[in-house]
């Protein structure tokens, strides 16, 4: 396994492990007997409903092939870069700049399992995927390669909760002040430390101490709680700058 350091629009690196060759190999294990006993249970259904030649063909590929064939690509989409197996084994497909990987880049590494599947394509076996990740710097397949994905552990050496560092990239976030620009790396990493320290501490006159003094230099008026107003600041913060 590798360390990489990737950097956030805020001056901070983030330090991930990758997953190594055995800790993907075991969550692809896992991936594989579910997808054989999702096979199992299709096959035993529609045996005992003893559908016509044809009927069953189409059956077998829209409820059982088709599902199977799309399996990493629906789950990773929908479960933020994991399938059961990854999540089961704590990794993750993570952008190479630590965002989560877009739907484009989800397709390249679904469509690069076709030449990569341990059954291969024209005889190649599991070759490919196991050169290229010994060979890579990041333990990185030919479809991670191409992509600009890495798999990685999902705790990090450096804790993204320890830095002003939020992941907004869910489109569903509403930015409320974009006054917030006006503020700089340092200040925001200076806001993030008194929070922390008051949270630590209990001390919740510092943290209403800050969030007042926010307010005041930005000319923010709101309705908000202090603790919520200074946690909706760094998110808006990581919005904009991430834009």
């Amino acid at each position: 396994m590798a360390n990489v350091k990737i950097p956030t629009s805020f001056n901070i690196e983030l330090e991930f492990e990758t997953a190594n060759i055995l800790v993907r190999f075991l969550a692809w294990i896992i991936d594989l007997l579910i997808r054989i006993a999702f096979g199992i249970a299709i096959y035993v259904t529609f045996s005992r409903m003893h559908l016509a030649g044809d009927t069953a063909t189409v059956m077998y590929i829209l409820f059982c092939a088709l599902p199977i064939s799309l399996y990493f690509l629906l789950f990773e989409i929908t479960m933020n870069g994991q399938s059961p197996g990854k999540m089961m084994l704590g990794i993750k497909v993570r952008s190479l700049n630590g965002s989560k990987p877009s739907i484009s880049q989800h397709l390249i590494r679904w469509l690069f399992r076709l030449l990569e599947a341990p059954w291969g394509i024209f005889f190649l076996n599991g070759a490919v995927p196991i050169i290229t990740m010994i060979r890579s710097r990041y333990d990185q397949r030919l479809g991670d390669v191409v992509a600009g994905t890495i798999v990685v552990n999902t705790r990090n050496k450096t804790s993204i909760k320890d830095t002003i560092y939020r992941d907004m990239s869910s489109l569903n976030y509403e930015p409320h002040f974009p006054q917030i620009l006006r503020l700089s790396d340092r200040d925001m990493n200076k806001i993030k430390t008194l929070m922390d320290q008051a949270i630590k501490s209990g001390n919740q006159e510092l943290i209403a101490r800050v969030a007042e003094r926010v307010k005041e230099v930005l000319g923010i008026e709101t309705e908000m709680g202090h603790y919520q107003f200074l946690e909706t600041v760094l998110n808006d913060y990581n919005y904009y700058t991430t834009r």
